[in-house]
Protein backbone atom coordinates (compact mmCIF):
# COMPACT_ATOMS: atom_id res chain seq x y z
CA UNK A 1 0.00 0.00 0.00
CA UNK A 2 1.25 3.54 -0.61
CA UNK A 3 2.72 4.95 2.56
CA UNK A 4 3.63 8.54 3.14
CA UNK A 5 6.93 8.94 4.89
CA UNK A 6 6.76 9.38 7.88
CA UNK A 7 2.98 9.67 8.19
CA UNK A 8 0.41 6.83 8.23
CA UNK A 9 -1.46 5.57 5.20
CA UNK A 10 -4.98 6.74 4.47
CA UNK A 11 -7.42 4.63 2.51
CA UNK A 12 -9.87 4.92 -0.33
CA UNK A 13 -12.18 2.27 -1.76
CA UNK A 14 -14.64 2.46 -4.64
CA UNK A 15 -17.16 -0.40 -4.40
CA UNK A 16 -19.02 -1.05 -7.65
CA UNK A 17 -21.86 -3.32 -8.78
CA UNK A 18 -20.62 -6.49 -10.48
CA UNK A 19 -22.63 -7.17 -13.64
CA UNK A 20 -22.57 -10.03 -16.13
CA UNK A 21 -20.46 -9.47 -19.27
CA UNK A 22 -19.14 -7.20 -21.53
CA UNK A 23 -19.21 -3.14 -20.36
CA UNK A 24 -16.39 -3.34 -17.81
CA UNK A 25 -15.93 -1.16 -14.81
CA UNK A 26 -13.40 -1.66 -12.09
CA UNK A 27 -11.83 0.33 -9.33
CA UNK A 28 -8.75 -0.28 -7.26
CA UNK A 29 -8.11 1.65 -4.08
CA UNK A 30 -4.86 3.48 -4.55
CA UNK A 31 -3.81 4.21 -1.05
CA UNK A 32 -5.05 1.16 0.82
CA UNK A 33 -4.02 -1.30 -1.84
CA UNK A 34 -7.46 -2.91 -1.56
CA UNK A 35 -8.89 -4.11 -4.85
CA UNK A 36 -12.57 -3.60 -5.56
CA UNK A 37 -14.29 -4.05 -8.88
CA UNK A 38 -17.36 -3.17 -10.87
CA UNK A 39 -19.02 -4.45 -14.02
CA UNK A 40 -18.30 -5.89 -17.43
CA UNK A 41 -20.65 -5.56 -20.41
CA UNK A 42 -20.40 -6.02 -24.14
CA UNK A 43 -22.27 -5.52 -27.38
CA UNK A 44 -22.26 -8.53 -29.64
CA UNK A 45 -22.59 -7.84 -33.35
CA UNK A 46 -25.93 -9.33 -34.46
CA UNK A 47 -26.35 -10.76 -37.94
CA UNK A 48 -29.57 -10.56 -39.92
CA UNK A 49 -30.15 -13.70 -42.01
CA UNK A 50 -33.21 -14.55 -44.09
CA UNK A 51 -33.41 -18.28 -43.44
CA UNK A 52 -35.54 -18.80 -46.52
CA UNK A 53 -33.09 -17.07 -48.86
CA UNK A 54 -29.65 -17.96 -50.17
CA UNK A 55 -26.63 -17.81 -47.90
CA UNK A 56 -25.32 -14.26 -47.28
CA UNK A 57 -22.74 -12.98 -49.70
CA UNK A 58 -19.10 -13.25 -48.79
CA UNK A 59 -17.04 -10.15 -48.16
CA UNK A 60 -13.47 -9.68 -49.33
CA UNK A 61 -11.15 -8.40 -46.61
CA UNK A 62 -7.59 -7.43 -47.44
CA UNK A 63 -5.44 -8.83 -44.58
CA UNK A 64 -2.98 -5.97 -45.10
CA UNK A 65 -5.79 -3.40 -44.66
CA UNK A 66 -8.36 -5.18 -42.52
CA UNK A 67 -10.02 -2.06 -41.10
CA UNK A 68 -11.32 -0.77 -44.43
CA UNK A 69 -15.07 -0.44 -44.10
CA UNK A 70 -14.95 0.43 -40.39
CA UNK A 71 -14.75 3.85 -38.68
CA UNK A 72 -11.24 2.87 -37.51
CA UNK A 73 -9.81 2.77 -41.04
CA UNK A 74 -8.31 6.26 -40.80
CA UNK A 75 -7.11 6.05 -37.21
CA UNK A 76 -3.48 5.97 -36.19
CA UNK A 77 -1.68 2.64 -36.11
CA UNK A 78 -0.81 1.17 -32.73
CA UNK A 79 1.03 3.29 -30.23
CA UNK A 80 1.01 6.28 -32.58
CA UNK A 81 -2.63 6.65 -31.54
CA UNK A 82 -1.76 6.93 -27.84
CA UNK A 83 -0.78 10.56 -27.53
CA UNK A 84 -0.45 12.94 -24.61
CA UNK A 85 -1.33 16.63 -24.74
CA UNK A 86 1.26 19.35 -24.33
CA UNK A 87 2.14 19.40 -20.65
CA UNK A 88 1.62 22.43 -18.44
CA UNK A 89 2.01 23.07 -14.74
CA UNK A 90 -1.03 21.98 -12.72
CA UNK A 91 -1.43 23.28 -9.19
CA UNK A 92 1.73 22.51 -7.23
CA UNK A 93 3.08 20.25 -9.99
CA UNK A 94 5.61 21.55 -12.48
CA UNK A 95 5.39 21.13 -16.24
CA UNK A 96 8.17 18.53 -16.03
CA UNK A 97 6.28 16.50 -13.41
CA UNK A 98 3.19 16.47 -15.64
CA UNK A 99 5.33 15.49 -18.64
CA UNK A 100 6.79 12.60 -16.66
CA UNK A 101 3.33 11.49 -15.50
CA UNK A 102 2.04 11.47 -19.06
CA UNK A 103 5.03 9.45 -20.26
CA UNK A 104 4.55 6.79 -17.57
CA UNK A 105 0.83 6.46 -18.15
CA UNK A 106 1.20 6.44 -21.93
CA UNK A 107 3.60 3.51 -21.69
CA UNK A 108 1.14 1.68 -19.44
CA UNK A 109 -1.65 2.16 -21.97
CA UNK A 110 0.53 1.04 -24.88
CA UNK A 111 1.79 -2.04 -23.04
CA UNK A 112 -1.55 -3.14 -21.58
CA UNK A 113 -3.51 -2.87 -24.83
CA UNK A 114 -1.02 -3.17 -27.70
CA UNK A 115 1.97 -5.26 -26.62
CA UNK A 116 1.78 -8.58 -28.49
CA UNK A 117 3.36 -10.42 -25.56
CA UNK A 118 0.46 -9.29 -23.36
CA UNK A 119 -2.17 -9.80 -26.04
CA UNK A 120 -1.17 -13.17 -27.47
CA UNK A 121 1.10 -14.74 -24.86
CA UNK A 122 -0.76 -13.51 -21.76
CA UNK A 123 2.51 -12.21 -20.32
CA UNK A 124 1.36 -9.31 -18.14
CA UNK A 125 4.71 -8.73 -16.47
CA UNK A 126 5.70 -6.03 -19.00
CA UNK A 127 2.63 -4.11 -17.82
CA UNK A 128 2.86 -4.87 -14.11
CA UNK A 129 6.49 -3.81 -13.88
CA UNK A 130 5.48 -0.33 -15.04
CA UNK A 131 3.39 0.15 -11.90
CA UNK A 132 4.52 1.25 -8.48
CA UNK A 133 5.91 -1.75 -6.61
CA UNK A 134 3.10 -1.66 -4.05
CA UNK A 135 0.54 -1.45 -6.84
CA UNK A 136 2.04 -4.57 -8.38
CA UNK A 137 1.27 -6.43 -5.15
CA UNK A 138 -2.41 -5.55 -5.56
CA UNK A 139 -2.64 -6.20 -9.28
CA UNK A 140 -0.65 -9.40 -9.71
CA UNK A 141 -3.22 -11.59 -7.87
CA UNK A 142 -5.98 -10.11 -10.03
CA UNK A 143 -4.28 -11.29 -13.22
CA UNK A 144 -3.44 -14.65 -11.66
CA UNK A 145 -6.87 -15.42 -10.20
CA UNK A 146 -9.56 -13.31 -11.89
CA UNK A 147 -9.02 -12.78 -15.63
CA UNK A 148 -12.60 -11.56 -16.01
CA UNK A 149 -11.79 -8.49 -13.91
CA UNK A 150 -8.21 -8.22 -15.15
CA UNK A 151 -9.59 -7.46 -18.62
CA UNK A 152 -10.41 -3.99 -17.29
CA UNK A 153 -6.67 -3.26 -17.12
CA UNK A 154 -5.05 -5.30 -19.89
CA UNK A 155 -6.37 -7.01 -23.01
CA UNK A 156 -5.53 -10.68 -23.62
CA UNK A 157 -6.74 -12.74 -26.54
CA UNK A 158 -8.61 -15.98 -26.09
CA UNK A 159 -6.47 -19.06 -26.57
CA UNK A 160 -6.33 -20.15 -30.19
CA UNK A 161 -6.76 -16.67 -31.69
CA UNK A 162 -4.11 -14.32 -33.02
CA UNK A 163 -4.12 -10.92 -34.65
CA UNK A 164 -3.26 -10.15 -38.22
CA UNK A 165 0.13 -8.45 -38.70
CA UNK A 166 -1.66 -5.11 -39.19
CA UNK A 167 -1.30 -2.97 -36.09
CA UNK A 168 -4.45 -2.35 -34.05
CA UNK A 169 -6.07 1.03 -34.65
CA UNK A 170 -6.32 3.52 -31.79
CA UNK A 171 -8.26 6.73 -31.11
CA UNK A 172 -8.64 8.72 -27.90
CA UNK A 173 -6.94 11.07 -25.46
CA UNK A 174 -5.51 11.56 -22.00
CA UNK A 175 -5.51 14.50 -19.63
CA UNK A 176 -4.31 15.28 -16.12
CA UNK A 177 -5.49 17.02 -12.99
CA UNK A 178 -4.33 17.41 -9.43
CA UNK A 179 -5.37 14.46 -7.29
CA UNK A 180 -7.09 14.53 -3.92
CA UNK A 181 -4.02 13.33 -2.02
CA UNK A 182 -0.84 15.28 -1.41
CA UNK A 183 1.67 14.50 -4.15
CA UNK A 184 -0.92 12.84 -6.42
CA UNK A 185 -1.38 13.55 -10.12
CA UNK A 186 -4.48 11.94 -11.62
CA UNK A 187 -4.19 11.05 -15.31
CA UNK A 188 -7.40 10.13 -17.12
CA UNK A 189 -7.20 7.98 -20.27
CA UNK A 190 -9.99 7.44 -22.79
CA UNK A 191 -9.16 5.23 -25.78
CA UNK A 192 -10.81 2.91 -28.28
CA UNK A 193 -8.76 0.03 -29.69
CA UNK A 194 -9.75 -1.92 -32.81
CA UNK A 195 -8.15 -5.35 -33.29
CA UNK A 196 -8.15 -7.37 -36.53
CA UNK A 197 -8.05 -11.14 -36.06
CA UNK A 198 -6.56 -13.76 -38.33
CA UNK A 199 -8.93 -16.38 -39.72
CA UNK A 200 -8.21 -19.65 -41.50
CA UNK A 201 -11.57 -19.47 -43.27
CA UNK A 202 -11.94 -16.07 -44.99
CA UNK A 203 -14.56 -17.59 -47.30
CA UNK A 204 -16.92 -17.78 -44.31
CA UNK A 205 -16.78 -14.06 -43.53
CA UNK A 206 -19.84 -11.97 -44.36
CA UNK A 207 -18.91 -8.67 -42.70
CA UNK A 208 -15.65 -6.93 -41.81
CA UNK A 209 -16.80 -6.90 -38.18
CA UNK A 210 -16.54 -10.69 -38.20
CA UNK A 211 -12.79 -10.21 -37.67
CA UNK A 212 -12.63 -6.76 -36.03
CA UNK A 213 -13.24 -6.50 -32.29
CA UNK A 214 -13.39 -3.17 -30.48
CA UNK A 215 -12.34 -2.36 -26.90
CA UNK A 216 -13.18 1.01 -25.29
CA UNK A 217 -11.36 1.78 -22.04
CA UNK A 218 -11.55 4.76 -19.70
CA UNK A 219 -8.81 4.13 -17.14
CA UNK A 220 -7.63 6.53 -14.44
CA UNK A 221 -4.08 6.34 -13.16
CA UNK A 222 -2.88 7.90 -9.91
CA UNK A 223 0.74 9.02 -10.14
CA UNK A 224 2.25 9.36 -6.68
CA UNK A 225 5.18 11.68 -6.10
CA UNK A 226 6.88 13.36 -3.17
CA UNK A 227 6.95 12.05 0.38
CA UNK A 228 5.61 8.54 -0.20
CA UNK A 229 7.91 5.61 0.42
CA UNK A 230 9.89 4.50 -2.65
CA UNK A 231 7.75 1.39 -3.11
CA UNK A 232 4.63 3.54 -3.38
CA UNK A 233 6.00 6.08 -5.85
CA UNK A 234 4.87 5.72 -9.44
CA UNK A 235 1.60 4.86 -11.17
CA UNK A 236 -1.44 3.09 -9.78
CA UNK A 237 -4.47 2.10 -11.88
CA UNK A 238 -7.38 3.27 -9.73
CA UNK A 239 -10.49 3.06 -11.89
CA UNK A 240 -11.44 1.43 -15.19
CA UNK A 241 -14.67 1.28 -17.13
CA UNK A 242 -15.41 0.43 -20.71
CA UNK A 243 -17.01 -1.98 -23.13
CA UNK A 244 -16.21 -4.46 -25.86
CA UNK A 245 -18.00 -4.56 -29.20
CA UNK A 246 -18.28 -7.25 -31.89
CA UNK A 247 -16.57 -10.01 -29.96
CA UNK A 248 -17.17 -13.56 -28.79
CA UNK A 249 -19.35 -13.43 -25.68
CA UNK A 250 -18.16 -16.73 -24.24
CA UNK A 251 -14.52 -15.67 -24.34
CA UNK A 252 -15.31 -12.25 -22.89
CA UNK A 253 -17.21 -13.79 -19.98
CA UNK A 254 -13.90 -15.42 -19.06
CA UNK A 255 -11.95 -12.17 -19.45
CA UNK A 256 -10.45 -12.72 -22.91
CA UNK A 257 -10.99 -11.18 -26.33
CA UNK A 258 -12.09 -13.26 -29.32
CA UNK A 259 -13.55 -12.16 -32.67
CA UNK A 260 -17.23 -12.32 -33.56
CA UNK A 261 -16.59 -15.21 -35.94
CA UNK A 262 -15.71 -17.36 -32.93
CA UNK A 263 -19.41 -17.91 -32.28
CA UNK A 264 -22.88 -17.11 -33.56
CA UNK A 265 -24.88 -14.38 -31.86
CA UNK A 266 -28.54 -13.68 -31.62
CA UNK A 267 -31.69 -14.88 -33.32
CA UNK A 268 -31.31 -14.80 -37.10
CA UNK A 269 -35.04 -14.21 -37.59
CA UNK A 270 -35.36 -11.20 -35.30
CA UNK A 271 -32.01 -9.51 -34.70
CA UNK A 272 -30.96 -6.59 -36.85
CA UNK A 273 -27.53 -5.00 -37.16
CA UNK A 274 -26.96 -1.64 -35.49
CA UNK A 275 -28.18 1.30 -37.58
CA UNK A 276 -24.96 3.15 -36.86
CA UNK A 277 -21.80 1.40 -35.69
CA UNK A 278 -19.86 4.64 -35.32
CA UNK A 279 -21.01 5.17 -31.74
CA UNK A 280 -19.08 2.06 -30.69
CA UNK A 281 -15.93 3.50 -32.22
CA UNK A 282 -16.37 6.95 -30.64
CA UNK A 283 -14.30 7.40 -27.46
CA UNK A 284 -16.59 10.28 -26.47
CA UNK A 285 -19.83 8.29 -26.68
CA UNK A 286 -21.86 7.36 -23.62
CA UNK A 287 -20.96 3.95 -22.26
CA UNK A 288 -23.73 1.39 -22.84
CA UNK A 289 -25.87 0.63 -19.82
CA UNK A 290 -26.34 -3.06 -20.56
CA UNK A 291 -24.91 -6.04 -22.38
CA UNK A 292 -26.26 -7.77 -25.48
CA UNK A 293 -24.48 -10.98 -24.54
CA UNK A 294 -26.86 -13.62 -23.32
CA UNK A 295 -26.62 -15.67 -20.16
Amino acid sequence: MPVEDPGPTDARTRPRHLAKVAVVGAAIAVVAGVVTFAAVRGAAEPRTVDVTAAAPAQVHIDPAHPFVGTPAATWADGEAGVTAPAAAAIGAFTKQQITDAYAKVRQAVVTSRLDRAVLEKHDVEPYLTLLARDSQKSMRPVFANDPHQAHAYATRLATGYTLLPAAPKVSGRMWAEQGTHAGEILVHTNYVFAYAFKTDHPEQLTDVMDIVAVDRWDVDYSVLTGKYTPSSLGIWPVKSQGFTYSMGCAALSEGYLAPAFSEHHGNPQTDTPPADRTTYFDPGSTLPASSTCRS
